[in-house]
Order: C-alpha cells, then sequence, then structure tokens
C-alpha cells in the first residue's frame, strides 16, 4: 500500500504546487491589467491636456456623413478614349 501511495502523494503534491503558482499569477495579472489601463488612461488625459487636444470641442457633426455619401460628379471630366 505504501509503495501506491508515495508516487500518488508526489504527484498529487506536484500538481498542487504548480497549480498554486499559476492561481498567483492569473489573480496578480489581473489586477496589474487594471491598474496598466489606469495609467493609460492618466497619460492620455495629460497628454490632450498638454497637446490642446481637452479644450476641443468633441461634438461630431452631421454632414460630414451625408457629404461623403454623395456620388463624385465627374459630368465636366475629359473623355476617355475606348481601346478595343
Amino acid at each position: 500500500m505504501n509503495r501506491l501511495l508515495l508516487p500518488v502523494m508526489g504527484t498529487l503534491f506536484l500538481c498542487a504546487q504548480s497549480f498554486s503558482v499559476l492561481a498567483a499569477q492569473s489573480t496578480s495579472s489581473a489586477s496589474a491589467t487594471s491598474s496598466m489601463q489606469q495609467v493609460r488612461e492618466q497619460i492620455e488625459a495629460k497628454r490632450d491636456q498638454i497637446s490642446g487636444a481637452a479644450q476641443l470641442s468633441k461634438s461630431t457633426d452631421k454632414g460630414t456623413d451625408s457629404v461623403l455619401d454623395t456620388p463624385v460628379v465627374t459630368d465636366d471630366a475629359p473623355a476617355q478614349d475606348q481601346q478595343p
């Protein structure tokens, strides 16, 4: 019984050790990701303040969509020679 139990317990302890290391890494990476996101937002806000982009209005112009959707008028374009 001891001969069978020793390898099983050794394997169990080895797997438990690596599982605890992986679990610790996953929780620390989640908190590191959120703190990194906060730092990124702070840097972007500071950059916008320095460059003056924070003072610009962020309203979108509805007229630009209609300009982009209209077809290009080519009535006054020069005639193209047709090649056979």
